[in-house]
């Protein structure tokens, strides 16, 4: 039995962004995050570096390729206001104030947020002494990789909910 839902309607693609994120480990052991965000108007690149030891951002800087206003690529020096932070619960709020808003970049902060996002996805079980994005990590039983990232990821998903 079919219903609506099951009938693909017609569509006509009018548009597209993509955000992409390399990361990357550096001889000196930091971590590297190259970001782009892409799409009709914008192309958009960040480049963050952060010390995995304590997680801070130690340099970032972005660089407007393509831009739909002539004064747009005035703000790409907010990304150095990112030097400093510390990869931690609260960060999110933080680029949003520094980077976001009437002085900012909306297109900035959300590429900001996901290439942090991502960082902290890659620094999972860096404490316990995998290394960054690490395979052994990955494929540990679920619950010892739970039970290693809960205090990290809690109330992020429903996985790691806090009344569970």
């Amino acid at each position: 039995m079919t219903n609506e839902f099951d009938k693909i309607p017609i569509k006509h693609l009018v548009s597209k962004r993509d955000i992409g994120i390399d990361a990357f480990e550096l001889e000196n052991g930091n971590l590297m995050l190259e970001a782009t965000l892409l799409d009709p108007y914008h192309l958009i690149r960040l480049n963050i570096h952060i010390e995995p030891q304590t997680k801070t951002i130690v340099y970032a800087k972005s660089e407007f390729a393509n831009h739909p206003h002539k004064d747009c690529p005035i703000v790409s020096v907010k990304a150095s206001l990112l030097i400093g932070l510390k990869v931690e619960r609260g960060i999110v709020k933080k680029i949003s104030q520094l980077i976001g808003g009437s002085e900012g970049c909306v297109h900035l902060r959300e590429l900001a947020t996901e290439t942090i996002n991502f960082a902290a996805t890659t620094l999972i079980g860096y404490d316990e002494g995998f290394g960054l994005m690490s395979r052994s990590f990955n494929i540990l039983e679920e619950k010892e990789r739970i039970e290693i990232s809960k205090d990290l990821l809690k109330n992020t998903c429903y996985i790691y909910r806090e009344n569970q």
